[in-house]
């Protein structure tokens, strides 16, 4: 097993997850790539690891990474100035490092976009034209992209949708073009649904799953850090492979404080999310999440092939919420990490 520290923490045995990455960008782009997963599996850190180690070290590549996550995005202005600049001195590209979350435009191109008097998508999709007579291979990144999709383009004949917009141009982008390789993480799975449902995008798509570290991975890694094989058995049965809280309790061993005390009250903290959500619901609807949960207790997941409509919206309110993982490609539904399937057996037994 490799482990290595990345950006102060460790960063454990991705090797199967970054190959799959450097194959990917080393070919010529043809699809939009789809990352998704439960919460804090590592999407977002994988692909970093993958930019700063790989792409940003190779100069035929040309890398962007917007994060959306802690972005604020509600109209078409707030859309451009997160995504875009006007360029200085007549410069139309501005760095290609990770965490630069602009690119920029000549500034009479960019008025024009401002007032709408020009595509934003064409504008940019001739400037990646540019990069690729430079011998140039473009990666665009966006890690959180729903963050787009309640927002509209106002354009004088009625409103448009942007994420569809962006999305049109994306597929432009890989398909149709071949100029640039598109990464889109998100941990939230009902937005993919949507995705996956949708047969043009289903068409110019991959989705590439990144899960939370297998039982032998979690043991391996355990045993590099000096814990003890009932320490082991403790931490995976309440945290199974989710990296973050692994890491949590490690500090809370080495500090020599009482482990499982510790991860009882984690079980507490995730009961009591999950008894606080119930109340926002119906009796009708608590009685149908009660019977997938006793399922997901007993079997580790519910099957979802002949779900009701109405059973599915209701899940994917908890997948949302991130107390349940909603898997539109397995048709599974778990916790979304082991910490609340805990909090789902604590539900059980009161």
């Amino acid at each position: 097993m490799k482990i290595e520290t990345y950006r102060g923490a460790p960063f454990v045995d991705r090797e199967e997850e970054i190959e799959f990455f450097v194959d990917w960008f080393n070919e010529v782009p043809q699809r939009i790539l789809w990352v998704y997963g439960p919460k804090s599996s590592g999407k977002t850190t994988v692909l970093s690891y993958v930019v700063d180690h790989y792409l940003l070290k190779n100069k035929g590549f040309w890398v962007k990474y917007f994060n959306l996550r802690e972005t604020l995005i509600g109209s078409y202005k707030s859309f451009l100035d997160t995504f875009f600049v006007e360029g200085e001195k007549g410069e139309s590209e501005q760095g290609a490092r990770i965490g630069i979350n602009v690119f920029g435009f000549k500034s009479e191109i960019w008025e024009k976009i401002k007032k709408k008097r020009i595509n934003l998508f064409k504008a940019f999709i001739e400037e990646f034209e540019k990069l690729r007579e430079k011998g140039k291979m473009c990666v665009m990144v966006i890690d959180e992209i729903q963050k787009l999709r309640d927002v509209y383009i106002e354009n004088g004949k009625g409103e448009r949708e942007l994420l569809k917009e962006f999305l049109n141009f994306c597929v432009s982008l890989t398909k149709e073009k071949h100029l640039s390789h598109v990464v889109i993480l998100t941990s939230n799975t009902v937005f993919i649904e949507r995705i996956y449902n949708d047969a043009k995008l289903k068409e110019t798509s991959r989705f590439k799953k990144i899960d939370h570290l297998s039982k032998e991975k979690v043991k391996e890694w355990l045993d590099i850090e000096g814990l003890a094989k009932k320490e082991f058995k403790l931490i995976w049965e309440f945290y199974g492979g989710n990296i973050g809280r692994i890491l949590e309790a490690i500090k809370i061993k080495k500090k020599g404080k009482d482990l499982k005390e510790f991860l009882e009250r984690e079980r507490w903290l995730a009961y009591t999310e999950i008894v606080d959500y119930l109340t926002e619901f119906d009796k009708e609807d608590r009685e149908i999440l009660l019977r997938v949960v006793r399922k997901i207790v007993k079997d580790s997941y519910y099957p979802v092939e002949m779900i009701t409509k109405e059973e599915k919206k209701l899940l994917q309110k908890w997948a949302e919420k991130e107390i349940l993982f909603y898997d539109p490609m397995e048709l599974k539904v778990t916790g979304n990490s082991r910490i609340y399937e805990k909090g789902m057996e604590m539900l059980l037994s009161r």
